[in-house]
């Protein structure tokens, strides 16, 4: 998973990436088998792995931080805490369900998708000194845009995948398709809903981590509402920097949708296809 361009030219935070990076990937690899004690005991390891890490390399990062007059720092702090309150709950839920299989690859979904956003998106703002809000939440007149900006700019950060072209336009869904539902609260109350197909699903792991996958379980549906909930974060952000108070809630994803969906929004077009979004609000 680690890539050369994740550097952001601190030694020893740029090291705690990569093994953090080495820690996921071994991960993966292990939930690809079949033996069950060694995929509990590497998932054990994973989260004393982690709760080792989140001391030391949240505290490592945020000293760097401070020492730059890092201009973001209250809001990169708080998302270090977002983090650590999500793995405590991870974890809680593996024990309860003795590891099973199920619930280690929900772990490792959310893994997958934090740790590409976190290293490719908000830890590189730290080169250049740079906010967290981009300076163009100024000009965003919609939450349909703000959802359509904050998706481009996470997919273009997290697999160095632009979108080719938005397409506005009524879009029908699939039953095999995964859907997932993210509650818009504030000022305007709503929800917005991604759809996701399996084959773009696949191909979105596979450049997050190299690691193929070609079934969906619930890897699959936890890194796409890890996505989908940085997606939603951002787009809250740059809403609330356009006057309007707004956040979401946790993302439900549909496992078993039955029957077609027609709604109102745009495609995301594309080199691995197209992702549909749909923002309602009111």
């Amino acid at each position: 998973m680690w890539k050369e361009s994740y550097r952001i030219g601190v030694d020893l935070v740029d090291e705690q990436h990569k093994s953090l990076c080495d820690m996921t990937e071994k991960l993966l690899r292990v939930i690809q088998g079949d033996d069950d004690d060694t995929r509990k005991q590497e998932c054990i390891n994973a989260i004393v792995f982690l709760k080792d890490y989140s001391i030391k390399h949240f505290a490592a990062e945020e000293e760097y931080q401070r020492t730059i007059d890092y201009c973001d720092i209250v809001a990169h702090k708080a998302i270090h805490r977002t983090f650590i309150f999500k793995v405590k709950k991870l974890e809680k839920e593996l024990i309860a369900s003795d590891f099973s299989m199920p619930n280690v690859k929900e772990f490792a979904g959310f893994l997958t998708s934090w740790l590409a956003y976190h290293i490719c998106g908000v830890d590189q703002r730290l080169k250049s000194n740079e906010r967290l809000s981009a300076d163009a939440a100024a000009v965003v007149t919609s939450f349909l845009s703000s959802f359509k900006e904050s998706a481009v700019n996470v997919f273009e950060t997290m697999v160095g995948l632009p979108a080719s072209s938005v397409t506005f336009e009524t879009y029908a869904g699939h039953d095999d398709d995964i859907r997932v539902i993210l509650g818009i609260v504030g000022d305007m109350k709503g929800e917005a809903v991604f759809t996701f197909t399996p084959d773009i699903t696949f191909a979105l792991i596979k450049a997050i981590t190299s690691v193929e996958i070609n079934e969906i379980d619930e890897l699959a549906y936890s890194a796409v509402g890890e996505i989908v909930n940085i997606i939603g974060g951002n787009a809250a952000t740059l809403v609330s920097a356009n006057g309007k108070k707004s956040d979401i809630k946790p993302p439900v994803v549909l496992k078993d949708f039955a029957g077609a969906d027609n709604r109102s929004g745009f495609y995301l077009d594309t080199e691995l296809g197209k992702i549909a979004i749909s923002v309602n609000v009111a």
